[in-house]
């Protein structure tokens, strides 16, 4: 199920065909998860593409007889922040959904359904929303002297802090350091800013491939640290990855490949690469060897390291398309210009109240204002429009 233009339209607006879709709130959670998701996913994709190409409809044959949008309802997960953005209506076995164009006094330039970039919060490893994600990338600009780095703690909580975390940094080198381990073992470290555990699931490489590019990007992104693969992350105990259903050739490649191709945006000149040490550590039961824990240590990143590319989707050349990285990135970052050179110029249209690729307007401070030449020259009231041949 993919999304398309569909040109053969009566509607003057951009139409983009969604394919099938079971309707309903009941209807749904009877569905199969997977199928539920992935039709949830191809809807916010054509709603996050349209709002930011200046709005259009959404077209979907509804799969399921008998549906009534009255009785039924929808049944489909939308973000809240969309919903104001969205009408619907069901015309025969067709369901619609108006989309209006994204608004940037949503305090953010385009609309995303997912950043990917990742920052650690205590002990958790969260994706940033837009806002976040936007003051993230603003301070990533600013010197190291120019960033101020927040802290509601009081000075000497936060002072204590500092203290705590660097105590735990020291830890978490020393078991980095370390060549051997023992089954069971009760690790006298907690999860903390720094360091995270994880345990290893059946499928070892699945595991790493699917937690990795998360817990990098938010080590990378916040001050650096440590991921322990093997260790559990509520009684801190080790248990490791059996040695008979590990290679650690295979293993480190996959974690090299997988860590070489994170996106990442680059705002100094220096541009390096995402810098990590591998180390495997034998995990030893009765003194033979059981197994191994994977141990990673992540330095903090200059600029941004996601952990795929941003989630962000426009309509463009009759396509939906997803906005790659670098683009996505500037676009998040697009601001007025600034006229403190220019003290004969006002702003007289910010970005900040348009819609999606609006241009700040400039005038002249002793030119007619720009509402007052709109109605020069494009007289419209609310009940009657004037125009002239």
């Amino acid at each position: 199920m993919s999304l398309r233009i569909d040109v053969d339209t009566n509607f003057p607006e951009c139409v983009v065909d969604a394919g099938k879709v079971t309707l309903g709130t009941q209807q749904r959670q009877e569905m199969d998860p997977r199928l539920r998701e992935k039709q949830n996913e191809i809807i916010l994709r054509a709603v996050c593409a349209l709002l930011n190409s200046g709005g259009g409809i959404i077209k979907a044959e509804i799969e399921n007889k008998g549906y009534n949008y009255e009785r039924h309802g929808v049944g489909l997960d939308v973000p809240p922040i969309f919903r104001s953005h969205l009408d619907k209506m069901q015309k025969e076995n067709h369901f619609l959904i108006f989309v209006k164009s994204w608004n940037t006094e949503a305090g953010v330039p385009l609309a995303t359904l997912c950043s990917n970039l990742y920052h650690r919060e205590r002990t958790s490893t969260d994706v940033m929303d837009s806002q976040e994600a936007l003051a993230f990338l603003k301070c990533r600009t600013q010197t190291p002297t120019n960033i101020n780095v927040s802290n509601s703690l009081g000075p000497q909580a936060a002072q204590g802090s500092v203290q705590y975390e660097g105590n735990i940094n020291v830890s978490a080198a020393a078991l980095f350091d370390r060549k051997q381990l023992q089954y069971l073992e009760k690790l006298n470290l907690p999860e903390s800013t720094h360091v995270e555990f994880v345990m290893f699931s059946t499928d070892v490489s699945h595991c790493v491939k699917d937690r990795l590019p998360k817990c990098v990007s938010a080590f990378a992104n916040t001050e650096g640290g440590y991921v322990f693969f093997g260790v559990h992350d509520e009684t801190c105990q080790v248990i490791g990855c059996e040695k008979e259903k590990i290679d650690l050739t295979s293993l480190r490649a996959s974690i090299d490949g997988c860590i070489k191709k994170l996106p990442v945006h680059h705002f100094c000149t220096q541009r390096p690469e995402i810098k990590y040490v591998l180390n495997f550590l034998e995990v030893h039961d009765k003194g033979a060897l059981r197994g191994y824990v994977c141990a990673i240590k992540v330095e903090k990143f200059c600029c941004a390291v996601f952990a795929k590319v941003p989630s962000s989707w426009q309509v463009k050349d009759n396509r939906v398309r997803q906005l790659p990285t670098r683009e996505w990135t500037a676009w998040m970052m697009e601001a007025d210009p600034d006229l403190s050179r220019c003290p004969e110029m006002v702003l007289e249209l910010s970005l900040s109240s348009a819609t999606p690729r609006s241009k700040p307007v400039c005038i002249h401070k002793n030119s007619e204002c720009l509402k007052e030449q709109q109605k020069r020259y494009f007289p419209v009231s609310a009940r009657k429009t004037s125009a002239s041949q």
